[in-house]
């Protein structure tokens, strides 16, 4: 029995913060981040902070769009956590709120986000989502 235990393989990656912090960035990028799941949006905030990127962070929607409409952002990402039709209407709003292009996070399987600007499949690793947001950062410059 002990011997399949240590078979098992995790999903945990450990992503090299200091080679990609903080002089990636000359200027600070302030993304708005949205998701419902606490544990996912601290995650994200650490990794996205981490590299440089100025994150503001938001589990509740309301709050985030008061954010969004009076501060400026460089990029909104919208978590998978946040049910499809909730999403709609989130960037429906968003969309009348900011000029910031949207990234979307999903999961495999669920329908896309009609309107996001850019689409990331959340069963990606963290460096991967990392990469694209740096490369979304870095071509709206």
């Amino acid at each position: 029995m002990a011997a399949k235990a240590d078979e098992r393989k995790t999903n945990f990656e450990i992503v090299p913060i200091p080679d990609l912090a903080p002089d990636r960035f000359p200027c600070r990028h302030r993304v708005l981040s949205l998701s419902y799941d606490e544990s996912l949006a601290r995650t994200r905030d650490m990794l996205l902070s981490a590299a440089g990127v100025d994150v503001a962070t938001y589990t509740d929607l309301q709050r985030a769009l008061q954010a969004c409409r009076a501060e400026d952002f460089d990029l909104i990402v919208i978590g998978h956590s946040i049910p499809t039709h909730e999403r709609r209407k989130l960037l429906e709003e968003v969309r009348r709120s900011c000029a910031a292009p949207v990234l979307a996070l999903q999961r495999h399987g669920d329908t896309p986000l009609f309107g996001a600007d850019y689409v990331f499949d959340a069963s990606q690793s963290p460096a991967q989502l990392l990469e694209t947001v740096m490369h979304v950062l870095e071509s709206t410059k």
